[in-house]
């Protein structure tokens, strides 16, 4: 559910983000395309590491995406707000592909399956979720939806050990 934090959680605080820093409703979609464009890049490099180095080496460190999507939430100037969304997306970039790369790696045969269906219907139910708890945050200040991504670092702890 990490993998699709990043966008469906933060959306709907975008209206108050453009009061809030003086800007427009085009500037403001850059926070998606900040924290998208990484993975375009990233995404093929990441596979070649995984493959050479292991999964672990480069999951923990990609869970760690939480420490600059929580930095978000304290950001109070929109320049800044932009790199670490950044950094953000550089960390998500891998749990989108290791996701499924780690399943394949664990399951064969019909427990993979289930493994996949299973992981499909997570991504499913956050990518549903996340706006609504975004959007219930939002209520409260634009920058609590972005706290959200707090919620990896113990997730890369248990992964670690």
């Amino acid at each position: 559910m990490m993998a699709v934090l990043g966008t469906s959680s933060v959306t709907p605080a975008f209206p108050t983000i453009v009061r809030e820093f003086g800007i427009s409703s085009g500037q403001v979609g850059l926070l998606i395309t900040f924290f998208t464009l990484p993975g375009i890049v990233m995404t093929p490099l990441l596979g070649i590491l995984t493959d050479r180095y292991g999964r672990k080496k480069i999951l923990v460190p990609a869970l760690l995406f939480g420490l600059a999507g929580g930095a978000c939430a304290f950001a109070r100037d929109f320049d800044l707000l932009l790199a670490l969304r950044f950094f953000q997306g550089m960390g998500a970039a891998a749990l989108g592909t290791l996701n499924v790369t780690v399943i394949g790696d664990i399951y064969d045969g019909r427990e993979r399956s289930s493994a996949l269906g299973y992981n499909s219907s997570v991504l499913s139910v956050g990518t549903a979720s996340y706006p609504a708890i975004g959007g219930l945050l939002a209520t409260f200040g634009w920058f609590y939806p972005f706290a959200l991504p707090f919620a990896a670092i113990p997730i890369a702890i248990v992964v670690m050990f």
